[in-house]
């Protein structure tokens, strides 16, 4: 009985266990068999696996390294270019919308510019000339002379209007004026007989000589660091200018005193007189834009001049002393260094 009672107990248990376990362990699924592989078109260029060959492991994904981006994924190709380089596609340009756009970021054809600087004028060399006549009012003559110069300040205005991207035309005036540092030289006078004698002449150091340029300019914009509209408000360009006009130069000398053992010694001597002269110019100019519509900039200019004639001056005795002809001078060059400032509207 004690037998039977244990086999019935040791049987339920193992049935039990059997149970538990079918329930935490379900069957398997039926295994399903995969598709069938599609053979490739004849020509693709890919010959198919074989049959009993084991499918390639994909690639794993790049791995980003500490403090840098990910490299990018492989470029996976057609066949046949597996072995070209890969062309980036460039940048989309950022367009600035019209309605957002600066007032200055609009092209102007019209720009102001003016500046200001030091003038450096070469002494001036006198064209001389001899007494010629004798008669009741005796003739001077001013065989040689040289207007010593100081350094001058120079000033000017220009318009300009854009022909284009690059050109400009230009009306450009201004005022300059140049200090004299003396006058000197040497004279000759006329004596019954007649007789020639010479004599200096020197002082003038108050006189001044001033100028009125007018110019009409034909100008180049050169680039060198492009301004970005909507981007960048920097820019910097060289812009270079030629033209062709006028000058007007008025000389102002006084307090010339002559030395000579004729009649005229002691005499006093001032020159006071307008010359105009055909004139042309070359400019430079180096600018870098500030603002969306204003240039600084620095500029160098060289102008040439014909041969100015003052006149011939006076004498404190004009009753009885006379210059013989009136004072020419050699042609000039002049040299200008300025700051300016431009104004595109």
């Amino acid at each position: 009985m004690k037998r039977v009672i244990h086999y019935v107990v040791s049987s339920s248990a193992v049935a039990v266990v059997a149970a538990v376990a079918s329930a935490q362990d379900p069957a398997p699924a039926p295994i399903v068999p995969p598709p069938p592989i599609t053979p490739l078109p004849a020509g693709s260029g890919v010959e198919p696996l074989p049959p009993d060959a084991e499918p390639p492991a994909p690639e794993p994904a790049p791995k980003p390294t500490k403090g840098k981006p990910a490299p990018p994924p492989p470029v996976i190709r057609p066949p046949g270019e597996e072995g070209k380089a890969s062309t980036p596609l460039p940048p989309k340009a950022i367009e600035v919308p019209a309605a957002v756009q600066k007032e200055g970021d609009r092209p102007s054809r019209f720009y102001l510019q003016t500046g200001a600087g030091v003038q450096i004028m070469p002494n001036l060399k006198l064209k001389g000339f001899t007494p010629t006549d004798f008669s009741t009012i005796s003739e001077v003559g001013f065989t040689s002379g040289t207007i010593e110069t100081d350094i001058g300040a120079a000033w000017s205005i220009l318009v300009g209007f854009r022909l284009s991207e690059r050109a400009t035309i230009e009306l450009e005036s201004g005022y300059t004026v140049q200090w004299i540092d003396g006058f000197s030289g040497t004279v000759q006078e006329t004596l019954p007989g007649p007789v020639l004698v010479d004599g200096t002449f020197s002082g003038g150091g108050d006189g001044q000589i001033s100028m009125i340029p007018i110019f009409a300019n034909i100008s180049y914009l050169l680039p060198i660091m492009e301004r970005r509209a909507g981007r960048d408000e920097s820019g910097l360009a060289v812009r270079l200018a030629g033209g062709f006009g006028v000058t007007q130069l008025d000389a102002s000398i006084d307090g010339i005193t002559v030395s000579s053992i004729g009649p005229v010694g002691g005499q006093g001597y001032s020159l006071d007189g307008t010359s105009w002269q055909i004139a042309g110019q070359f400019r430079a100019d180096l600018m870098w834009t500030v603002a969306a519509n204003l240039d600084l900039g620095v500029g160098y200019r060289l102008m040439y001049m014909g041969s100015p004639d003052f006149g011939s001056g006076s004498f404190s005795d004009p009753a009885n002393f006379e210059s013989a002809g009136g004072l020419s001078f050699d042609d000039l060059w002049v040299q200008s260094i300025q700051g300016s400032l431009t104004f595109r509207f």
